[in-house]
């Protein structure tokens, strides 16, 4: 059976993009270089940012998303991802412009949030993927609960991402991060959606402990399963 090849809008940081690749390499059954899949990624960094964009009516992204699109179909993608979760304010903007299956990464977190049993969890992520309600729409559907960090603590969530990875730095004081998991877990939370792509990177780079599931590996596992279809 030909493997389908996977396409990566990327660039949304490099490194969370790196990190989706990865964890496609960590869940593909190999054995040798020819059992893993065809992978193109596009590292699009002219995309303009996503929470700037939603909140302040910054420079729309979707141009420059749909023009990743168009060059991974382009060189034989099979199927799409993208490597940002508030990118996917876009996906509906986006998706009758795209002829292959396109991964929703938002939905397959729920799915997965669903399957282990957990009707509460907080959202940690961008203050634009917080305010566009891409999360809570599709958990809603599932009737999962979905806590949000208040206006103080959030912006620890923000500056880990920004100032933290994004920023590159390879140290972080994590105590105000750990105030805003505090909150959510003393609000209901039984686990926390690390629901913008660098979160899974500072998690594991600054060493927080904490039950989390990953929307990166979520999407990675469901598109090695759709690639072998």
């Amino acid at each position: 059976m030909k493997k389908k090849v996977i396409g990566i809008i990327g660039g949304m940081g490099p490194l969370a993009t790196i990190d989706l690749y990865n964890k496609i390499l960590s869940h593909t059954a190999a054995e040798n270089d020819q059992d893993h899949f065809h992978v193109i990624i596009d590292s699009n960094t002219s995309i303009p940012d996503r929470t700037e964009a939603i909140l302040r009516s910054g420079q729309s992204p979707v141009y420059e998303l749909i023009r990743s699109a168009h060059r991974l179909e382009f060189m034989g993608a099979d199927i799409l991802l993208m490597a940002c979760n508030t990118a996917h304010y876009f996906y509906e903007q986006m998706a009758p412009h795209i002829s292959v299956p396109f991964i929703h990464m938002i939905d397959e977190t729920a799915k997965e949030v669903s399957a282990r049993g957990l009707d509460c969890v907080g959202l940690l992520a961008t203050e634009g993927t917080c305010q566009s309600g891409i999360y809570d729409k599709s958990f809603q559907k599932l009737g999962i609960n979905l806590l949000k960090p208040s206006e103080e603590t959030q912006r620890h969530v923000t500056s880990i991402i920004y100032d933290g990875v994004k920023a590159g730095k390879t140290r972080y004081k994590t105590a105000d991060i750990a105030k805003t998991l505090a909150e959510l877990s003393q609000n209901g939370a039984k686990a926390f959606v690390l629901g913008c792509s660098e979160l899974p990177i500072a998690f594991s780079r600054y060493g927080i402990d904490a039950n989390v599931i990953d929307p990166t590996e979520v999407l990675a596992m469901r598109a090695v399963q759709i690639a072998c279809l």
